[in-house]
């Protein structure tokens, strides 16, 4: 009998092939002209590491100081880190398709039988979808909207006016306003999405489907990493399959169950409902049989991530460089209560967008700490590749723009490391302010960005109008204590708030000082 191969055996063949693949990736890969890392351009471990870590947005900034605008970050990865290469890779290319997303939009939409806007990789059915969804992100929906979003602020300024934690200087606990700006955007979200608030901001603390999410992010993170490689992704899932697939299984479970209960409610027509929200726009495109149920449910799962995260991402972060820049936060305060004499009651959505203040630190927040600052990934088309930065790029290449990178670079923004709400409204300020992309661009943009900008503009005027504010902690180093899983994982920023008369309730009855 022929002797059985041992384990030493394959071993020894993992790593003759392990180590043919290194050669391959360094001496011979289509990228090897291209400068990183060694440990990147060698294999998968130096993307692993540094995102797992939560560090990566540092971590490649770090090797664009040191190797130029572009980098090569694992076997078939580059990072760019110019102005330029927002439009080569995300804008129309002259007589070609836009780049299509990467496949790692396809785990981020994983778990529903079909993708959404945000994650379907085709462009023909991405623009078919984003077509079905323009009506609920347009200016007229968004102004039949902004009386639900009104309600959830007005809720949330009133729970921060009768907090004790919030409000009393003698506590010294402030709130942790991290937390907070997640519970407001996740109550807005639910009544947007599912027709329903998660009722976080009534119940003083996060829904359980919120902290989910976190997870379910997180492990959006892990599975990135192991599809590069299918072997480890296969072994992975095996291995890890209450990590992985079971929590991204409780997560498209729970928004199944929210679009079931929505639809027994009604509101198929938009027309005629009583309730002006972006589900009800899309309930009767499924029961004319537009879309699939479980299309609008990957969507509505997508908007309540991706607009929720995002909108409390910002909203925390443009809080923390507020008020660690107290110059910034008094022309915000004095403009927002110069135009609202009257409180609360005066602030609508257009005229707060119309501040030209309040939308230049909403700009420079957007700047200073992007929403989307792990990137935008793509892919070249196969077979013909494209040329970024004056290099050609094979085809079937993963690239992107490293927002964090482009918008902390000194060459496109001055002190790019300090707010300055200012560079968004001096006329002679050199700075190249089409190098900050927070929406990205192109075909496949944010579809919600007006949405963000009419939640946000919302929010900052009537809680600065109601409340003066400060940091607990002022030399908290907020922004280098926070991760990136997919999105940002933000540590506690705890505020103290001190009620200002004649402001902040929508009948102008503020509280005394």
């Amino acid at each position: 009998m022929a002797p059985r191969p041992t384990s030493g055996f394959w071993v020894l063949v993992f790593a003759v092939s392990w180590l043919g693949q290194v050669v391959y990736n360094l001496y011979f890969h289509p990228l090897a002209s291209f400068p990183g890392p060694f440990w990147g351009r060698a294999s998968f471990f130096w993307r692993a590491w540094h995102t797992s870590r939560g560090r990566f947005h540092r971590s490649v900034d770090a090797q664009h100081k040191r190797y130029g605008d572009i980098v090569r970050l694992s076997p078939n990865e580059l990072s760019f880190a110019s102005a330029d290469s927002w439009r080569a890779i995300y804008s129309p290319r002259h007589g070609s398709a836009p780049l299509v997303k990467s496949e790692f939009y396809e785990i981020y939409g994983s778990g529903f039988d079909s993708l959404c806007v945000g994650s379907e990789r085709d462009p023909r059915v991405a623009g078919r979808m984003r077509k079905s969804l323009s009506p609920a992100f347009s200016t007229r929906a968004l102004l039949e909207q902004e009386g639900i979003v009104d309600g959830c602020v007005d809720r949330f300024v009133g729970a921060l006016r009768a907090h004790p934690d919030a409000t009393s200087a003698s506590s010294g606990n402030g709130l942790n306003m991290t937390k907070w700006f997640e519970m407001l955007a996740f109550d807005i979200l639910g009544e947007m999405a599912f027709g329903e608030s998660f009722h976080c901001i009534e119940d003083g603390k996060p829904h359980f489907w919120s902290e989910m999410i976190e997870e379910h992010l997180y492990f959006i993170t892990v599975l990135d990493t192991l599809r590069r490689y299918p072997l480890v992704a296969a072994a992975g899932k095996a291995l890890l399959p209450h990590l992985t697939v079971g929590v991204r299984n409780r997560h498209t479970g729970y928004s199944r169950a929210k679009v079931a209960r929505r639809l027994e409610k009604g509101d198929g027509d938009a027309s005629s409902s009583p309730r002006a929200d972006f589900m009800s726009r899309l309930i009767a495109k499924v029961r004319d049989g537009e879309m699939s149920l479980e299309e609008l449910t990957a969507h509505a799962s997508t908007l309540v991530i991706a607009g929720g995260e995002t909108v409390a991402t910002f909203l925390a972060a443009v809080t923390y460089h507020l008020l660690s820049t107290p110059r910034a936060y008094r022309k915000l305060r004095d403009e927002v209560r110069g135009r609202y004499p009257g409180g609360a009651r005066e602030v609508d959505a257009t005229s707060a967008q119309a501040l030209p203040y309040l939308q230049a630190v909403i700009a420079e927040g957007l700047r200073i700490y992007p929403p989307g600052s792990q990137g935008f990934p793509r892919k070249t088309p196969a077979g013909e590749g494209i040329e970024v930065d004056g290099r050609w790029v094979p085809g079937g290449v993963e690239v992107y723009t490293s927002a964090w990178s482009v918008t902390h670079d000194p060459r496109y923004f001055h002190d790019p490391h300090v707010f300055k709400p200012e560079r968004w409204l001096d006329p002679d300020c050199q700075d190249l302010k089409e190098a900050s992309q927070p929406f990205s661009l192109g075909p496949r943009g944010c579809i919600g960005r007006n949405f963000a900008m009419v939640e946000t503009s919302l929010i900052l005027a009537k809680m600065h109008l109601a409340f003066d504010a400060e940091l607990v902690r002022p030399g908290q180093g907020w922004e280098e204590e926070s991760r990136i899983h997919v999105m940002w994982w933000k540590p506690e920023l705890a505020v103290r708030f001190r009620p200002v008369d004649g402001h902040g309730s929508a009948d102008g009855q503020g509280a005394k000082n």
